[in-house]
C-alpha cells in the first residue's frame, strides 16, 4: 500500500518548475540512545507531575535593563537629584516640608527655600541627619550639602514710582 501524501508531494515536485533536489533523508534519530549521546531531543521535557515544562524567554526583568540603560547614558546622578526633589517629604517630614522646597540642586548642592526663618533655622539643626538619610538611600558623595535660605525679604521700593518707607525695614520673617 503506498502513502497517498508521499504520492501527492512527489507529484507537485514533479511537475514544479524548481524541484528541490532531495539527495538525502532526514536524520534518523536514534531513540534508544542514552539523553546525552542523542543528536535531537524526543519529546518534550516534563516536570515531575507530567506536564511539560515552560519555556524559559530569558527575557531581563525591566528593572535590570532600565538600570543598565541608566548606567549606560550617565543618568544615575540626574535620577539621584530627582529622588532627592520627589522624596523632599518623606526626607524633612510632612510639617518641614510644607514650609520648606527645595528649590534646585547643583554640584551637589540642594539650594532649599523656606517660608519664614525659624524653618530655615528648623532645617538647619536637621541638615546632618537629612544628609545622612540620603547618604543612606543613594550613596555617599551625592548630595554633600544642603544651602538653606530663609524667605527672600520684600522690597519696599517696587514699581517707577515709590515713597521711602516709614519705620523698621526688618521684613525677614
Amino acid at each position: 500500500m503506498t502513502d497517498p501524501v508521499k504520492d501527492f508531494f512527489d507529484r507537485v515536485r514533479a511537475n514544479s518548475k524548481n524541484a528541490p533536489k532531495l539527495n538525502r533523508p532526514a536524520p534518523k534519530m536514534n531513540v534508544e540512545a542514552p539523553k546525552e549521546q542523542r543528536k535531537y531531543q524526543v519529546g518534550r521535557p516534563t516536570g515531575p507531575d507530567g506536564r511539560r515544562l515552560r519555556r524559559s524567554l530569558d527575557v531581563p526583568s525591566l528593572g535590570a535593563a532600565l538600570s543598565k540603560e541608566i548606567s549606560r547614558r550617565g543618568w544615575e546622578s540626574d535620577l539621584a537629584d530627582g529622588w532627592v526633589m520627589g522624596n523632599w517629604t518623606n526626607l524633612v517630614g510632612e510639617r518641614i516640608a510644607a514650609h520648606t522646597k527645595p528649590e534646585r540642586i547643583k554640584d551637589k548642592v540642594v539650594y532649599i527655600s523656606c517660608d519664614a526663618s525659624v524653618w530655615a533655622t528648623e532645617l538647619r539643626y536637621l541638615q546632618r541627619q537629612i544628609l545622612k538619610k540620603i547618604a543612606e538611600r543613594l550613596g555617599p558623595d551625592v548630595i554633600v550639602e544642603l544651602r538653606i535660605q530663609g524667605p527672600k525679604q520684600h522690597r519696599n521700593y517696587q514699581g517707577r514710582q515709590w515713597v521711602k518707607p516709614q519705620g523698621s525695614q526688618d521684613t525677614y520673617g
